[in-house]
């Protein structure tokens, strides 16, 4: 009988991850994926001489070694850090709108100056938003490391105004300390990032992100996302963990209330009293387990979760470089306005054209060969826009259209003429999600970020959603959607959650 002490089901960031934590601590690990290849939504694609990433490449924290919850200090817990190599980003975003052009630097008070400029009057207002966006830092790190015993009267004690704010939204905290309006919009730009308009998203986590970004400053893998998954999955192996790939997983074993194993769609059955699954509540609920073994409680949260954007990524190689076009920034977000409402809205429109675009040789020089560039314009679509417009017959010309409809607005926008260099293009829809990572309607963005979903009582109910003894659910669905980390920092938190289990339970 095959038996191991940890089963992880999907080697996506979050499932490998768990699986290097829980080797490294000295358990029989095997790891699972139905695919012939590692990564999940880090995955590249090869096309003629270009590696394109499956979504955008990531951004992520600079320098910060001193936050628990952050990329840097856990990959240092795996003794990884070394072997993964980062390239700075150099401003914050360029945003573009019919009547703005404007680069947000990194830095706190570049940051300020920059929308003083713009909004003459508004310094003082800012300084109160970065004042409490320091406490709510404050506060959020110690929920993080603390949230099992959370002392709530030392919060309402140290942390008051942490207190007063954690349940609104963004718009709601910046009408209550009165930012000026045109601030608020530049403050607000960011929003796409995360898919939620600034009147959904909780004021603690853009607060808190936008504070990181601009004092941490940002980077990005050196060469693509998939660098990262393959260092840990490297890592794994070398240190004697078990991978098998083209390995789908039909059904996870149950019997009254606790999980056992897994079986295969080869017929081949694993066992293991500890299973996680890097995948989300949908997946594993509705097609893994017998349905007489699934709590009511499982199925009631499964179906009041709203799903989030649905990525639409245009991956270009051009024949020039980014310097002879023109484009000298990282980050670009284009919005036919700064009412971050009003664009949520539009983009339930197929034609919205509103895009964050990536220029990644403005990082990373040696990402594509000289006198060329590698160009990300990303979309995101919200409800069911993207499935109701394509069908299976008009599905190459529908994806063609759309892009070119990016392309025309992020010429339009920037001025600068790319079309004319296109040496190679890439489309990732709702649809290639969706076939090859098993998401609902190709949701890249997990669970909408309003109400119940939102960080805060995301990071404090999700041990309550664990409905079957033994079986764990990581990644960006089940994550704690803090910016770019979620998936690394929910695979590691979850394994931790296992350790300690087993442990107690030896």
């Amino acid at each position: 009988m095959d038996s191991y002490d940890v089963i992880v089901v999907g080697a996506g960031n979050s499932g490998l991850i768990s699986a290097l934590t829980l080797l490294n601590d000295g358990y029989k690990v095997l790891l699972l994926d139905e695919h012939n290849n590692i990564g999940g939504f880090s995955r590249e694609i090869r096309k003629g001489r270009f590696n394109f990433d499956l979504t955008f490449n990531k951004l992520y924290l600079k320098n910060n070694n001193n936050e628990s919850y952050m990329l840097r200090s856990l990959f240092k817990k795996l003794n990884i850090d070394k072997k993964i190599d980062f390239a700075q980003v150099s401003e914050l975003c360029h945003f573009i709108t019919p009547d703005k052009n404007v680069v947000l630097p990194l830095g706190v008070e570049n940051y300020i100056e920059k929308i003083e400029e713009l909004v003459p009057g508004s310094r003082s207002k800012l300084e109160e938003f970065f004042e409490l966006a320091r406490e709510c830092r404050e506060a959020l790190n110690y929920v993080v490391t603390h949230k099992d015993n959370i002392d709530y009267d030392y919060i309402k004690e140290e942390y008051n105004n942490f207190m007063r704010v954690a349940g609104y939204s963004l718009s709601k905290v910046l009408d209550a300390i009165d930012v000026p309006l045109e601030a608020q919009e530049i403050l607000d730009v960011l929003w796409i990032y995360w898919g939620s308009s600034e009147i959904e998203i909780s004021f603690v986590s853009y607060a808190v992100s936008l504070l990181n970004m601009l004092e941490y400053g940002l980077e990005v893998p050196s060469n693509n996302g998939y660098d990262i998954s393959l260092t840990i999955a490297n890592e794994f192996l070398e240190k004697g963990g078990e991978l098998k790939l083209n390995s789908k997983v039909v059904k996870l074993l149950v019997e009254d209330g606790q999980v056992n194993g897994v079986k295969l769609l080869d017929g081949n059955v694993y066992y293991a009293n500890k299973v996680i699954v890097n995948s989300n509540m949908w997946n594993v609920y509705g097609s893994l387990i017998e349905p007489s073994e699934i709590p009511r409680e499982a199925l009631k949260n499964m179906n009041k979760r709203e799903l989030g954007g649905r990525l639409f990524t245009v991956n270009l190689a051009l024949n020039r470089s980014a310097s002879e076009l023109g484009l000298n920034d990282y980050t670009y977000i284009i919005y036919h306005s700064l009412d971050s409402d009003l664009e949520f809205n539009r983009m339930k429109e197929i034609a919205n054209g509103n895009q964050i675009s990536f220029v990644y040789n403005n990082a990373n020089s040696s990402v594509s060969p000289a006198g060329t560039c590698l160009i990300s314009l990303n979309t995101i679509f919200f409800d069911d826009c993207y499935t109701n417009y394509v069908t299976e017959d008009s599905l190459f010309g529908d994806d063609r259209e759309i892009a070119q409809r990016l392309i025309q607005v992020f010429q339009k926008y920037t001025k600068v003429k790319i079309a004319d260099y296109i040496e190679e293009i890439e489309i990732v829809s709702p649809i290639t999600n969706f076939t090859i990572n098993d998401i609902q309607s190709g949701s890249t963005y997990g669970y909408r970020l309003s109400g119940l979903d939102n960080y805060i009582p995301r990071l404090l109910n999700y041990k309550n959603e664990r409905y079957i003894d033994g079986l764990y659910l990581c990644g960006g669905f089940d994550g704690d959607i803090f910016g770019y980390n979620s998936s690394f920092i929910s695979g590691y938190e979850v394994a931790m959650d296992v350790l300690k289990e087993i442990k107690g339970d030896k």
